[in-house]
């Protein structure tokens, strides 16, 4: 399978620093940027270091919030990241339940789900034998 980057079509093509802005789409450019992928497009997922310290804002990884429902019925349809558990990469994972902030800070209380999902390098002592 060859390794070829998606990008957006109508992402800039100047440099991220020569741009005075932030590229942001418009729904109408995502909606038909999502229509032309092909569905067989396999999985490109960057382990993180195994080295890595901190916050994993901005690395490769997913995060699903909603209902168990929504959650399950997507997970359904993602279970090519299972392949990520490899002798040399792991799956990170996190599933629990979570409370709206600005629901609580006005008295109210609207429970949800959250799910993380992130392919990570597995460690010299982490190394998972079969």
């Amino acid at each position: 399978m060859g390794s070829q980057e998606v990008q957006p079509q109508a992402q800039p093509q100047a440099a991220p620093s020569q741009q005075s802005t932030k590229w942001k789409a418009t729904k109408d450019e995502i909606v038909a940027y999502w229509k032309n992928l092909r569905p067989d497009t396999p999985v490109q997922m960057r382990a993180i270091d195994y080295t890595h310290k901190g916050s994993t804002y901005g690395e490769d990884g997913m995060r699903l919030t909603g209902s168990p429902q929504f959650i399950s019925s997507i997970l359904a349809r993602m279970k090519e990241l299972l392949a990520y558990e490899t002798p040399t990469t792991k799956l990170a994972v996190t599933y629990r339940q979570t409370e709206s902030p600005s629901k609580m800070a006005m008295g109210q209380s609207k429970i949800s789900y959250v799910f993380y999902v992130a392919a990570r390098q597995r460690g010299d002592g982490d190394k998972k034998t079969n």
